[in-house]
C-alpha cells in the first residue's frame, strides 16, 4: 500500500472522531471543519506509514490544535452555574460546589483528566463516547475518570 493510500485510509477512519472531538470543545461549527482540516494537514506533514500509535498521535495533534485555537483567539468556553446532573453518584461531587471552586479544582487536574471530566459532565458524553473520541481504550478512560474524581474530591475537601 502506498503512503498516499495509507493516509487516505487513516483520514477516512479518524476524521469523524477528530471532528467530534473538536465540536465537543464548543468550537463554532465552521471553525470545527477548519480545525479538522488543520489537524490532518499537520498529520500529513509528519506522516510516516511505519508510525506506531497512529490514534494516539492523531489525538495529541487534535488536542494541541484545539488548545492553540483557544490560546490564539483568547476564547473561553462559556460555563454556567448549573452542571448537568447525571445518574452517577459522582455527580454529587460536582453538583454542590460553587463554579469558582470547581473551576479551580478542574484547572488542577492533568489535561487528559480535565478533558474527560468536561466531556463527561459538561458535554454529557458517556465514557464510551469519550473513549471513541480520544481513540483510547475504554479502561484507560474509565481509570482516568476515576482518578479525576478522586483528585476533585481532594481539591474540594471531600476526600
Amino acid at each position: 500500500m502506498t503512503d498516499e493510500k495509507r493516509f487516505e485510509e487513516i483520514y477516512r477512519e479518524y476524521r469523524p472522531k477528530v471532528l467530534a472531538y473538536v465540536r465537543s470543545h464548543a468550537v463554532d461549527p465552521e471553525d470545527a471543519e477548519d480545525l479538522c482540516s488543520e489537524v490532518f494537514r499537520k498529520v500529513l506533514e509528519h506522516f510516516s506509514p511505519e508510525r506506531s500509535g497512529v490514534s494516539s498521535y492523531i489525538y495529541t495533534v487534535t488536542r494541541n490544535t484545539v488548545t492553540d485555537y483557544y490560546r490564539t483567539r483568547r476564547i473561553h468556553a462559556p460555563l454556567t452555574e448549573e452542571l448537568p446532573a447525571g445518574e452517577d453518584p459522582e455527580d454529587e461531587v460536582l453538583g454542590g460546589e460553587s463554579l469558582e471552586r470547581l473551576a479551580q479544582a478542574l484547572r488542577s487536574l492533568p489535561e487528559r483528566e480535565r478533558d474527560i471530566t468536561v466531556l463527561h459532565y459538561y458535554a454529557n458524553k458517556s465514557l464510551q463516547e469519550i473513549s471513541d473520541m480520544m481513540a483510547a481504550p475504554y479502561s484507560v478512560v474509565k481509570r482516568a475518570h476515576q482518578s479525576a474524581l478522586r483528585r476533585l474530591r481532594a481539591a474540594l475537601g471531600e476526600g
